[in-house]
């Protein structure tokens, strides 16, 4: 009779004095003798919602391979403290660094990041910034370019008022309105032109001092015999000439952070957690 999987340590909740208020996370303590630890950044808006479940899945299991988990939730968002009309992209990018150097002080290891969509992008703009302060990436579905994401983002809003036959808007002249220094609510979140900015003029490609960086790539694909999408396969290339070590990988498992009801990823998590398992084991 096989034994039964033991099951991870509690999560401990907490608060993180941060620049422009408290930041709420949540820590998942390794089982046994910790290996490592994952500073967790999430998606924007309703996906972080989406993605938590998903995320708690991977935090337990990380744990039963010795890795430690911070899933922080940026200012401005989830439980932390402030209003996502006052949060910035650098507001953001200082929260990554205050949980970074909790992360180091309560292991006293070196810090991998784990981002989920444009918590990726995030990820990948903090280690530019501070490469020196990052062990490995890991990328869930990772936002490539800020500026493509918010203009998907922005049609929610131009999709509502069509469909309440309202004066209708472009994403151009909603730019202009956030620029202008009008918050401007989109899928009942309000935008500030802080913070559209900051992801108008950030993308992977841009960041040439992601050098040398152990990077782990997962991205769905709706055939599992097809390739990463060709602007994956561009970067991911663009990364390699810089230096980094990518390991990319795909899985075909619901799209959970556009999805409304609960779905499950187990491939996706269980892929990530045997990679982990592999790169201690070799």
């Amino acid at each position: 009779m096989s034994k039964p999987s033991l099951a991870a340590p509690v999560p401990e909740a907490l608060f993180l004095p941060g620049n422009h208020g408290n930041l709420f996370a949540l820590y998942q303590p390794a089982m046994g003798t910790i290996k490592g630890t994952f500073l967790y950044i999430p998606p924007f808006a309703e996906e972080m919602n989406r993605c938590r479940a998903t995320v708690s899945r991977q935090t337990r299991e990380f744990a039963k391979i010795g890795y430690s988990t911070l899933v922080l939730d940026l200012f401005g968002t989830g439980d932390s403290e402030g209003e996502l009309s006052d949060a910035s992209w650098n507001i953001w990018q200082n929260d990554i660094e205050i949980a970074v150097s909790w992360l180091e002080e309560k292991t006293h290891l070196p810090v991998s990041i784990w981002g989920f969509r444009l918590g990726a992008l995030l990820a990948a703009d903090f280690a530019n910034r501070s490469p020196k302060r990052v062990n490995k990436l890991l990328f869930w579905q990772p936002v490539l370019e800020g500026k493509l994401f918010l203009t998907q983002y922005l049609r929610f809003r131009v999709a509502f008022l069509m469909d309440r036959n309202m004066p209708p808007e472009t994403t151009k002249e909603i730019r202009e309105q956030l620029v202008s220094g009008d918050i401007v609510e989109v899928a009942g979140y309000p935008l500030s032109g802080a913070l559209t900015n900051g992801m108008d003029g950030n993308k992977i490609s841009s960041y040439t001092q992601l050098t040398n960086q152990n990077i782990s790539w997962f991205e769905r694909v709706a055939d599992a015999e097809k390739p990463l999408s060709p602007p994956s396969v561009r970067l991911i290339k663009q990364l390699q000439d810089l230096g980094c070590k990518v390991n990319a990988q795909k899985f075909s498992d619901p799209q959970v952070w556009q999805l409304h009801d609960k779905d499950e990823t187990p491939n996706l998590i269980a892929a990530t957690t045997q990679l982990f398992r592999d790169q201690d084991e070799n």
